[in-house]
């Protein structure tokens, strides 16, 4: 593995009246033989297939890996079924996208439908394995329904991915901690209703758990277009280095 990074195809929350126009969580990991994806949320389905035929990235070398059952997070997996099953109907060459996803929920049993177009693995916090002598790992979170934060460790090197979070456990302390960088869903930096009901956080309590950590960067995401940069940044440790992520750049972590 080298020069080791992502794509953001999108990074947004699901918002109806802009429903289009932002494109919702998804992440094109670099440095890997085979195409990684974190995420395959609404509205990036066009962008994905877009990617595969400009890179020219066979559809069998391609993993998505699912935090959750949310549809900002798994809804392009409908579009992708969709697509691949008329393909594989007038190719004779067949194409299979493996994902790992949680089970016990409707995209798990949606595409188990279609066992010529998947090779569906279950996620949990047991799962493991290696890729490009990567190790990708996994922590249960706190999040309504149920999710999970991935852990990519190259040599001395971790990157971990924290999707929507209610707060930060002592589970998820012990599995970002001296992280290299962290990517985490930035919560609310207002009060909100669902920030009460374990679906996100606020934006104060998170950043401020995770900089005890002592991680050396971390990425603040799933910013909700409602609010301006400066509402979350106002909300960040002074002496913590925090960047927003933005959609459509491309983050170089550790070679």
């Amino acid at each position: 593995m080298n020069n080791f990074g992502f794509y953001v195809l999108g990074n947004h929350s699901p918002n109806i009246r802009m429903f289009g126009k932002y494109k919702c969580t998804c992440y094109m990991l670099n440095g890997f033989k085979r195409k990684i994806f974190l995420d395959f949320g609404a509205g990036v389905f066009l962008k994905f297939l877009s990617l595969v035929k400009k890179k020219k990235m066979d559809l069998n070398d391609i993993i998505i890996i699912i935090s959750h059952n949310h549809l900002d997070h798994n809804f392009s997996l409908i579009l992708l079924a969709i697509y691949l099953f008329i393909y594989n109907l007038f190719h004779k060459n067949n194409k299979m996208v493996k994902v790992v996803l949680p089970n016990n929920n409707f995209m798990y049993k949606f595409i188990r439908m279609f066992k010529k177009e998947f090779d569906a693995s279950i996620l949990t916090k047991y799962t493991n394995f290696s890729i490009d002598n990567c190790e990708f790992s996994f922590c249960e979170t706190i999040h309504k329904g149920g999710s999970y934060a991935t852990k990519i460790k190259y040599q001395n090197k971790v990157f971990v991915y924290v999707s929507d979070i209610a707060r930060v456990s002592k589970i998820l302390v012990d599995f970002v901690k001296n992280s290299d960088v962290v990517m985490v869903d930035s919560g609310y930096p207002y009060k909100k209703l669902d920030s009460f009901l374990d679906y996100h956080g606020m934006t104060q309590d998170i950043m401020y758990d995770l900089y005890e950590c002592n991680i050396k960067k971390i990425l603040a995401t799933h910013i909700r277009i409602c609010y301006k940069k400066e509402s979350y940044i106002q909300k960040f440790p002074e002496k913590a280095n925090i960047e927003i992520v933005k959609e459509n750049n491309t983050y170089s972590l550790f070679k």
